[in-house]
């Protein structure tokens, strides 16, 4: 049987969307005004002009999906950090040098190594990927669009909403 080791109780600011109740309710009003205020935008310079019917129509899809792909990037990050049974390591060996990367990132912070940042990145970019096809299939499907509107305002949806957040250093939580 494999020995756990927990190293550090302190989780990473990614994973405090798990388990603190108060920054779900943050993030949750966070998440849906940030929405509101891109679709409008969409709204008026991808669709061309104002309308509040694409508004209502997409903003509770974009907002529930944008959270979901966000979700399923904590999620990502936390099965990789856990399943990687990363370490500490200063030698040369790139592989160990990665998962040392996973391993500060996870138990100190990310901006100890340059692995770190890119396995945190990488979450972020998952989730933005998410955010994009649920957009560009489900929340803005049947809402008027031409191929090329829905494109470019999924893809506009992934950038500007992606979960930057999971960068934040955890000094600032605690």
């Amino acid at each position: 049987m494999k020995e756990t080791k927990l190293y550090n109780m302190i989780l990473p600011p990614f994973m405090l969307f798990l388990f603190v109740p108060f920054l779900w309710i943050v993030s949750f009003f966070g998440n849906f005004i940030i929405d509101s205020i891109i679709l409008l935008i969409i709204s008026i310079f991808i669709y061309k002009k104002f309308t509040i019917q694409l508004y209502k129509k997409s903003i509770i899809p974009v907002f529930l999906l944008g959270f979901l792909s966000d979700f399923l990037g904590v999620l990502y990050l936390t099965l990789v950090s856990i399943q990687s049974d990363a370490e500490y390591y200063e030698g040369n060996d790139l592989g160990k040098q990665i998962l040392s990367g996973i391993y500060l990132a996870t138990s100190h912070s990310c901006y100890d190594s340059i692995y770190g940042v890119l396995f945190i990145v990488s979450g972020i970019v998952l989730s933005s990927v998410f955010i994009f096809i649920f957009d560009y299939f489900v929340s803005f499907k049947n809402k008027g669009l031409s191929k090329k509107q829905k494109i470019i305002a999924s893809l506009t949806m992934a950038i500007v909403t992606a979960p930057y957040t999971f960068l934040l250093p955890k000094e600032i939580f605690y």
